[in-house]
């Protein structure tokens, strides 16, 4: 069982149609028109073709079971230290067709600890790209269902200069009317905002080789 990952709700979730941001270093999120909408970026000490390698590896890891093959990127991810469980989420199944780019996630989800279990299939579409001359992996909701309207989570990477790279992680979500009452802006700070900045962080960590152990 897991806690709240920020990219498996982008996988359901997470990252769905995502929008154009103006681009700042950090992390920020802001509510509009029913979804939320999180912006991470930061600077990686290491040539742009070496996060390029990076984003392929997740976007192989992804295609089955990524908290298992993942484990480098949702490190440190499953409980903050600030705040009380709110939410948990067990993996239940994974199915991707590389040639059709469909992905399929099994999900079970529980408002808190001790709670039952809703079941929920969440479909999308997985696809790996270049944009603009920049390696991208995205990840798009394709049905809505009952917890969620729409999402995705986009991972890019970008050329710096004197051969340093940007990360940039971009997510929105929008939930359906029962989450929505949950995730307030402030809950959704507190729940999902930090788990896209760690995410991030560990993709930059492992880029340039600060791992540490587990990893």
């Amino acid at each position: 069982m897991i806690r709240v990952y920020c990219l498996v709700f982008a996988l359901i979730g997470l990252f769905f149609g995502c929008s154009a941001q103006k681009l700042n270093l950090g992390t920020s999120s802001t509510y509009s028109d029913g979804a939320f909408h999180t912006t991470s970026a930061y600077i990686v000490d290491v040539p742009v073709s070496e996060l390029n390698s990076i984003l392929h590896e997740i976007y192989v890891g992804i295609q089955s079971e990524p908290t298992k093959n993942l484990k480098w990127l949702f490190k440190n991810l499953g409980h903050h230290s600030n705040v009380e469980d709110d939410l948990v989420m067990a993996e239940k199944g994974f199915f991707f067709d590389p040639e059709t780019s469909k992905y399929l996630l099994k999900l079970a989800v529980a408002m808190k600890k001790g709670d039952d279990f809703m079941y929920f299939d969440v479909e999308g579409n997985l696809r790996e790209a270049w944009i603009n001359g920049k390696k991208n992996v995205k990840l798009t909701v394709t049905k809505k269902i009952k917890i969620l309207n729409s999402a995705c989570f986009s991972l890019t990477a970008m050329p710096q200069p004197e051969g340093k790279s940007l990360i940039l992680v971009e997510s929105d979500m929008s939930f359906g009317w029962f989450f929505n009452l949950f995730f307030t802006e402030s809950r959704y700070r507190s729940v999902m905002e930090w788990r896209i900045q760690g995410l991030t962080m560990n993709i930059k960590k492992k880029a340039e080789g600060d791992t540490g152990p587990n990893y």
